[in-house]
């Protein structure tokens, strides 16, 4: 959060401020209404600006921090607090209120414990997509912060002291990092260009800073995803700048997050993913994105019930991250709880409007389950978010293919779409060979399917478990994809064999 010097507590210039009920309510992860209750009931430090009534609250996070501390002394089991449903609540602007909180309920000895302690993921979604609204303030703020040697210490990885010889970054390459971290978290391809950039000036001017070498590495991760940019390039660069970051820090835990990212996606290299996951997990296993990203790989596994237990962690470490609750949606909705996690995508796509993943999500979840109107709906809104031409020209077609002739109509205008994309190079031939499967050309498919594979479309890793997929597994009775498959589990080097529990809705087929 920002914070400033007052004439008469100049001592408070490196302390966390928090400008807004809405700020105060959200460091504690409570509702505006319950802060103010608190100041009223409990005596909860909330200062306000001099001026006439009505002016503006404020408050330091040390004075909350010491408040929570007495007032935890006085806990019994019917506060406010201790039912309020919350376990630890997350603030950017103090890197000690985590530990503070932490000791109001303590934590579950492993994971399995804490799925087990858990309310029900749609009471979880509720509590975390209505403080996702906070999120864009809260990193707004967080960029406001600027160049503070004592905040990038912390912000990025609590791995960057362990060696107890922490960096000095050079002056001015603090700022340049922090604002490549908000752009950063905007999840846009224009905000993924500017934190390149951002990263890339704050190298410049520090050229041994590991965490700006992992924030490049993390934004060439995300690229092909939000920029539709070329998968290899993007990821080569990646693994390039993660590798950079760990020689100058090898327990930076975000370097080794970042890492696995692409190892996973681009080298098809499951066990050296997992390795670099678990080593980020060993160094700060706090890291919500990092509980986050390894989630997908899961996912992309079928893996949904390990997928669901990390989505389900990073969203306990982290509630009002738009992503995350985004993922977590998606990973429920895919595996066994469909209704749920349509409504919360809906609800994330109200809350946060430039965000393109719900659209892009829910467009996947209406084709696999045949609702084609839905699937146009959205898709016209993934192509108004993205502007991306190749989005545009898909829904364009798909309208007007189902307003001609319906499913028919509509599968064919979106093979030429798909078509017309992968000749551009921008693409999946993946998904113009599942349209062209469904359009019963299957020979024509499998051509393209070979070329995702040329590709290193991650969507082929699914495959491996074809036994789940009613249209794979009719397929590997021809010799053609037979000998398809072969080649991807040929690719993929793998932990174990991989061991999928169900299919993913997202990805069968519209009956």
């Amino acid at each position: 959060m920002a914070t400033f010097t007052t004439n008469t507590e100049p001592d408070l210039e490196n302390q966390g401020v928090l400008a807004s009920w809405k700020g105060i309510a959200a460091y504690f992860g409570c509702n505006v209404r319950t802060a103010k209750r608190w100041e009223q009931g409990r005596g909860l430090p909330v200062r306000r600006a001099p001026g006439k009534k009505g002016s503006t609250v404020f408050a330091y996070a040390s004075e909350l921090d010491a408040w929570l501390k007495s007032w935890e002394s006085e806990q019994t089991l019917d506060s406010p607090l201790s039912t309020s449903g919350i376990l630890i609540p997350k603030s950017d602007v103090a890197q000690n209120h985590s530990k503070s909180v932490a000791t109001t309920l303590p934590p579950p000895a492993s994971l399995d414990e804490h799925r087990a302690k858990q309310s029900s993921f749609p009471g979880r979604r509720i509590w975390a997509l209505g403080a996702s609204v906070l999120f864009v303030f809260a990193a707004a703020q967080f960029w406001k912060v600027g160049n503070r040697q004592s905040a990038a210490a912390t912000t990025f990885s609590q791995s960057a002291s362990l060696d107890g010889k922490p960096h000095i970054p050079a002056p001015g390459a603090v700022e340049l990092f922090l604002r490549g971290r908000y752009y950063w978290n905007l999840r846009t391809a224009d905000g993924l260009a500017k934190a390149i950039d951002s990263y890339t000036q704050a190298i410049v001017t520090d050229p041994t800073y590991a965490e700006a070498y992992a924030g490049l590495a993390e934004s060439y991760d995300l690229l092909p995803q939000f920029a539709h940019a070329d998968l290899g390039d993007s990821l080569t660069r990646a693994e390039s700048a993660a590798d950079r970051a760990i020689a100058l820090n090898p327990n930076l835990a975000a370097a080794h997050r970042a890492k696995a990212f692409a190892l996973y996606y681009w080298d098809w290299d499951i066990a050296g993913s997992d390795a670099e996951f678990k080593r980020a997990l060993a160094l700060d296993p706090n890291s919500a994105q990092t509980h986050q990203w390894y989630a997908g790989t899961l996912e992309c596994r079928s893996e949904g019930a390990k997928a669901i237990l990390e989505i389900d962690e990073a969203l306990r470490l982290d509630p009002t991250s738009p992503a995350i609750a985004t993922d977590a949606a998606l990973l429920h909705a895919d595996f066994g709880d469909l209704k749920s996690g349509v409504k919360a995508l809906k609800e994330i796509e109200q809350t946060q409007p430039t965000l393109s993943s719900p659209a892009e999500f829910l467009s996947d979840l209406d084709f696999a389950t045949g609702d084609f109107p839905a699937y146009i709906e959205e898709a016209r809104r993934f192509a108004s978010i993205t502007h991306a031409p190749d989005a545009v020209d898909l829904a364009n077609g798909v309208a007007q293919g189902w307003a001609r002739a319906g499913r028919t109509g509509l599968l064919e205008a979106r093979a030429e779409a798909l078509k017309a994309a992968f000749d551009r190079g921008t693409g999946s031939g993946f998904l113009l060979g599942e349209n062209l499967l469904l359009l019963g050309r299957r020979q024509e498919a499998l051509m393209y399917f070979r070329a995702s594979f040329d590709r290193h479309d991650d969507r082929l890793l699914q495959l491996m478990a074809f036994e789940d997929y009613a249209w794979v597994r009719e397929l590997s009775n021809d010799p053609g994809y037979a000998s398809l498959f072969a080649k991807i589990r040929g690719r993929v080097r793998e932990v174990t064999p991989a061991q999928p529990e169900q299919a993913r809705v997202s990805e069968e087929l519209p009956q």
